[in-house]
């Protein structure tokens, strides 16, 4: 009678296997890592606020293309006491190119009055004079100068907030994945915590009635109890640990309108994802993918790029300046003056520093920049390569530790079966029984932990070799 009684009492405790592994079922509407990613694209306030380096760098490129802006000048002078009374109106378009320096300009002048001969050129026919001309450097300027200078840095500059961008949203992706598989390994411990009570509470209900009858000892109902009381602490325990987690992850997962928003309990996937193995030849391979990805990397080429535009504006300011400028005059109206009606003016204007002590040393601060980011690319690469082996390392361990702990927990089930078949012959006791049950209760829980830093050193060594950027941005 009392093995039949035990029998009916205990195999609600066999629940508890039923838990480990979590049996596979379809999705349906509980939370994905890609959700809690799509989220983080549309909605975290720090890559938001990161992506406006974008807007900032684009506004820096259109300021700089301002410097190559259709320009207009006008002016107008009266002299009217002297000896020469006269008025004299000037205005003048110019529009500056990045075609070799050339700049192209076009005006209209017109002179009023008696002039005297060293300012005879103010004075036009009766219609004015209209001109137009160009200006070219020969030597100077010539392949590049400053508007172009700071036009092809800011240009990089936005490359260089891109990667930036990048950069942070790796970071925040990777912390965002963690949080994610934190929050699910803590669902994973509640459930487990929850079950094993079960287990207890179902047994205390069956152990009073079978002890009312005189059929067992009253000991083994206050030893149960005394199991009950310590799996409803890990309950509590384990239940603020998934309220913690949930709350993290709440900063990552956003609503609609960008406010966080707490998983509930209800969204828990019933299991983590399949853990894989990466070989050793798919590291090797992932290192060269990593060196071709990450963004620092190719932020240190692209701010050496920055500062090989100011070695080549130096190297320019160290030639001589030989500017040629043509313009074309045309007088129109009653015939007032002597020259014209028709000009064709060619000129050429020489300038050289002797020293040029400046130029030499903006060249020579910029060819020591440049052996600076080499050296600091360099050694980024160097950083990325043991990242991603330290990365690797990390997660083969975590892997082979997974599957030990897996083993162990089918070793921890059987030898609580054992136990539980020992004391329904009657040669154990429900003490023994109890300890079976939460050392399989303990050796689950570190099995949850050891397949959550599995996938905490996934998302590392995702991060290490860049893998969201083979994913575009959720618009």
């Amino acid at each position: 009678m009392r093995r039949a009684v035990l029998a009916g009492a205990l195999a609600s405790a066999s629940a508890l296997a039923q838990m480990i592994p979590a049996p596979k079922l379809e999705p349906r509407s509980w939370l994905t890592l890609a959700d809690v990613i799509a989220s983080v694209e549309k909605h975290y306030p720090p890559l938001l606020a990161a992506v406006q380096d974008r807007v900032i760098a684009g506004a820096d490129v259109l300021i700089a293309e301002g410097r190559f802006d259709l320009a207009m000048t006008a002016g107008w002078e009266g002299d009217y006491l002297g000896y020469y009374e006269n008025q004299v109106f000037k205005s003048q378009v110019e529009q500056p190119t990045q075609f070799q320096g050339m700049s192209f300009f076009s005006g209209y002048n017109i002179g009023r009055g008696s002039f005297a001969s060293y300012d005879g050129k103010n004075q036009t026919d009766s219609g004015g004079e209209y001109r137009a001309g160009l200006r070219a450097p020969l030597f100077r300027d010539r392949a590049i100068d400053s508007r172009r200078a700071d036009l092809q840095k800011a240009l990089i500059g936005r490359r260089i907030a891109d990667l930036g961008v990048d950069q942070q949203r790796l970071v925040i992706l990777q912390l965002a994945a963690r949080r994610y598989y934190d929050w699910l390994a803590a669902g994973r411990r509640y459930e487990v915590a929850k079950e094993v009570l079960r287990a207890a509470e179902t047994r205390d209900q069956q152990l009073r009635a079978t002890a009312g009858a005189g059929q067992i000892p009253q000991i083994d109902v206050t030893d149960n109890m005394r199991a009950i009381y310590t799996r409803r602490g890990q309950v509590v325990e384990a239940q603020r640990g998934l309220q913690l987690a949930a709350i993290e992850l709440s900063l990552y997962y956003r609503d609609e309108r960008g406010e966080p928003q707490l998983p509930a309990e209800a969204m828990l996937p019933p299991a983590f994802p399949e853990m894989r193995e990466i070989t050793e030849e798919r590291m090797k391979e992932d290192i060269d993918l990593a060196l071709k990805r990450r963004p620092e990397i190719q932020r240190f080429s692209a701010q050496r790029s920055q500062v090989e535009v100011d070695r080549r504006l130096a190297e320019n300011q160290l030639q001589p300046n030989i500017d040629f400028s043509l313009t074309y005059a045309r007088l129109i109206g009653d015939r007032e003056v002597r020259r014209g009606p028709d000009d064709l003016v060619a000129s050429l204007i020489f300038d050289l520093p002797f020293q040029r002590r400046a130029a030499k040393g903006r060249n020579a601060s910029a060819l020591a920049r440049i052996e600076q980011f080499g050296q600091r690319e360099r050694f980024a690469r160097d950083q990325v390569v043991a990242e991603v082996r330290d990365a690797y390392s990390a997660l083969v361990a975590a892997y082979q530790r997974a599957k030990l702990l897996r083993q162990e927990v089918e070793v921890a089930l059987e030898l609580e079966r054992a136990e539980r078949q020992k004391f329904e012959l009657g040669d154990g006791t429900l003490f023994l029984v109890n300890l079976r049950e939460q050392a399989t209760f303990d050796t689950a829980v570190r099995e949850v932990a050891a397949v959550n830093d599995y996938f905490r050193a996934l998302a590392l060594y995702e991060f290490a070799i860049a893998e969201a950027m083979t994913r575009k941005p959720a618009k």
